[in-house]
């Protein structure tokens, strides 16, 4: 799993609008509301998008094999667990 999580400052709203937009647009699964799941590798797209709107430094990526209750993500992206 890929979970991104971000704390973006109010003086960047739009850039931060636009983010999460972008991140439901691709199916990311929202686990908070500034955290959100994905089960393939994503580094280029968040840190192009994060250039991009200028708040790569508010983003962070963690990889993981494992996220407690687990099961609703699973269904969100179809996936069979093992």
């Amino acid at each position: 799993w890929r979970i991104v999580i971000f704390d973006i400052p109010e003086k960047d709203k739009e850039g931060r609008d636009i983010f999460v937009n972008k991140l439901k647009q691709m199916n990311f699964y929202p686990l908070q509301k500034s955290v959100f799941v994905f089960p393939y590798p994503t580094n280029d797209l968040i840190d192009f998008l994060s250039e991009a709107y200028q708040i790569s430094p508010y983003i962070r990526i963690i990889e993981t094999s494992k996220i407690e209750g687990d099961n609703e993500i699973f269904a969100h992206f179809e996936l069979q667990k093992n």
